[in-house]
């Protein structure tokens, strides 16, 4: 008869417990380092973010329009597929 290694049966509970017990410290974890090392305050942090999504915006937006202008013009190229 072969070798068999005895694993003692764990409760479901203790297993979801760990887990969120683990995940809730890397988060706190998580949160602390991020303030800790944050390059800027969060004020100027957020006028970076809303400065560069109001530029990505405007960006979006031309491309948009040009290519609605071009298809509308019928000057889009034709590249051979169908």
């Amino acid at each position: 008869m072969g070798y068999q290694r005895f694993y003692p049966q764990q409760s479901e509970s203790s297993s979801v417990g760990s887990f969120l017990a683990g995940l809730g410290i890397g988060v706190l974890l998580g949160a602390a380092l991020g303030v800790i090392s944050a390059p800027h305050r969060g004020d100027v942090t957020r006028r970076k973010i809303v400065r560069q999504a109001g530029s990505t915006r405007d960006q979006v937006v031309e491309a948009v329009e040009d290519f609605v202008e071009r298809r509308a013009d019928g000057s889009e190229v034709d590249n051979g597929e169908a």
